[in-house]
């Protein structure tokens, strides 16, 4: 019973060992691995499915017309609130 009361607060028993960060690769090690790293980067890139030109457009022309309506949105909510604001403040 004791030893249960010992174990419960302990203070960090039982926890899980941390194991030290591995040493990290020297500058030249990295200029050896680049070309691998690069033949990588574009095997990966050749998987990607890119966007076509008319996608691009569209989505782009989207991200305008929404920029322009939060553009507006907000300029409604500050021009009421200071409208409101100011009304309180002449009382």
């Amino acid at each position: 019973m004791a030893d249960d009361k010992k174990n419960v607060s302990g203070g960090g028993a039982g926890g899980k060992a941390v194991e030290p960060a591995p040493p990290r690769a020297g500058f030249f090690s990295w200029i050896t691995k680049a070309p691998e790293f690069f033949a990588q980067v574009r095997q990966e890139g050749a998987k990607v499915t890119w966007p076509t030109l008319a996608e691009t457009r569209v989505t782009t022309i989207a991200v305008f017309i929404m920029i322009v309506m939060s553009i507006v949105f907000f300029a409604l909510v500050d021009f009421g609130l200071s409208t409101i604001v100011k009304y309180v403040l002449s009382l």
